[in-house]
């Protein structure tokens, strides 16, 4: 599997999910994290930081003949690699998408990578833009993320139609195979409301629900993914139990 972790806006817990799905799905194989956002939080959540372009996805980007594997961080957790951004992936990727070049640069960059690893889970920035459909399009997966707050709907919604309009353009063939609940405050009147109206709808909606838990940023300072550090905890349970739900949702999909 190949997933992408999308969000149309910050703020929704998107790259804790991604850190704590590749922790998790490494129990299931070799698992490489690549953090496509010019922030590097991916990164940062295991502790990885580059501190030179040319040590990150940007360098790999830039040079077609660079070898990604010299740039790959291996180990940062049992089973997991990880590819980490840098701010100099912005610009970057103003400089190929003005040449036409970015939507195929990380499938690209992934493609000598394709058998080294079982799966391989990349993280987006929280929009829509380039960066964001090169991940996209690298991937034969996506997951979206919605909290408790009644606009993280929405941006579900404009996710799936980002899916629907570039799979038209021919850019790419990656399914929505979740739509899964990062924070879920399940005292709160308005989580209640956001997933009823997801309910309503076709979307994927995950049956996992990841509770509100001050684990989460704990973990975040410790630079260790909740399934790591917490892992029977309930929010370290609950991302395990997103991640084989995931994993089951897209060996669904027709090949």
């Amino acid at each position: 599997m190949r997933l992408a972790v999308c969000s149309s806006k910050g703020g929704v817990g998107k790259t804790t999910t991604a850190a704590n799905l590749a922790a998790a799905l490494a129990r299931h194989g070799r698992v490489l994290a690549v953090d496509v956002d010019p922030q590097d939080s991916l990164g940062r959540a295991f502790g990885v930081v580059a501190k030179r372009g040319d040590d990150s996805l940007a360098a790999l980007l830039d040079d077609s003949a660079a070898d990604a594997r010299a740039v790959i961080r291996h180990d940062v957790s049992p089973g997991l690699d990880l590819l980490p951004a840098h701010p100099e992936l912005e610009t970057m990727a103003a400089r190929l998408a003005s040449t036409g070049g970015l939507i195929t640069s990380i499938r690209r960059v992934l493609r000598p990578l394709l058998t080294d690893y079982d799966h391989i889970v990349l993280d987006t920035r929280g929009d829509l833009g380039g960066l964001t459909l090169a991940a996209v399009c690298a991937a034969d997966a996506v997951l979206t993320v919605f909290t408790s707050d009644p606009g993280s709907a929405l941006g579900v919604a404009r996710v799936a139609a980002f899916l629907e309009q570039h799979r038209t353009y021919e850019n790419t063939s990656a399914v929505l195979v979740g739509v899964a609940c990062a924070v879920w405050d399940q005292q709160g009147r308005a989580a209640r409301e956001v997933a009823g109206a997801l309910e309503g709808t076709d979307l994927p909606l995950l049956t996992t629900r990841v509770p509100l838990s001050r684990r989460v940023p704990t973990s975040t300072l410790s630079k260790r993914p909740v399934v790591l550090s917490h892992p029977t905890s309930p929010v370290g349970s609950a991302y395990l139990a997103l991640a084989d739900e995931v994993l089951a949702a897209a060996e669904r999909v027709p090949a």
